[in-house]
């Protein structure tokens, strides 16, 4: 039988890059407006592969991007580990995401469907994107190596529409 995985908002995951550093994230919510999906934010830092984590160190940083993701199919495929926890999950009442809605985007470029919300509220229809949201990060429900290609790389595996 496998083991029951158990996390709590505060948490803090390790992912080790190519064996060679660690960078680290936070679970700091569920988000009811988007399948009810954990809201983690990961941090800017690389450590060395043998740094020993210190939760208000890593707190402490600057956070690189937001992101929903399914926190327990992590950890299963060995791809993070929880490594402590911190109360302090930041202000998330300003976490606002972006999405757009246009069905098959196989062959996009530019979507006029685009909606934007802050945590556990109603999506905002805003039509096409504006500079003003466009720096927010896209809410989606992302898989496992989608949260590690943006950690490791600094980008999701694919596209983003305009």
């Amino acid at each position: 039988m496998a083991k029951r995985i158990v996390t709590r908002i505060g948490n803090i995951f390790c992912v080790e890059i190519d064996r060679q550093y660690k960078k680290f994230f936070q679970y700091v919510a569920n988000d009811m407006s988007q399948l009810n999906s954990s809201v983690i934010r990961a941090f800017k830092r690389k450590y060395p592969i043998e740094w020993k984590p210190d939760m208000d160190v890593i707190v402490d940083d600057d956070v690189e991007f937001y992101a929903h993701t399914v926190l327990s199919a992590g950890i299963q495929e060995n791809t993070w580990y929880k490594v402590g926890t911190n109360k302090n999950v930041g202000n998330t009442d300003s976490i606002m995401f972006r999405l757009y809605s246009e069905g098959c985007t196989s062959h996009m470029t530019k979507s006029y469907r685009w909606y934007v919300w802050y945590i556990n509220q109603e999506y905002i229809r805003i039509g096409e994107m504006t500079d003003e949201y466009r720096h927010l990060d896209i809410g989606y429900v992302y898989p496992v190596f989608q949260i590690e290609s943006k950690i490791k790389t600094g980008k999701y595996v694919g596209h983003e529409l305009e």
